[in-house]
């Protein structure tokens, strides 16, 4: 019997799709971050992506939700 080790990781760079599940949100969301300036996206210009370090960035500076 053999052992397999497994190691999973995010991307370092994702799409938009992997962008949008990353962050639990539409891709239309993804679009409207990106428009306003609160999502920059890194790349060659053949397909837009985002790094992982500026998602992780974005979700940082989100303001904690007040409970009732």
């Amino acid at each position: 019997m053999s052992s397999v080790l497994r190691i999973e990781f995010p991307p370092a760079l994702m799409t938009r799709e992997l962008t949008a599940y990353y962050l639990s949100m539409s891709l239309r969301e993804v679009d409207e971050l990106r428009a306003t300036g609160k999502l920059i996206p890194v790349g060659d210009g053949k397909r837009v992506k985002f790094s992982k370090a500026e998602l992780d960035r974005y979700v940082a500076n989100l303001p904690e939700r007040d409970t009732p």
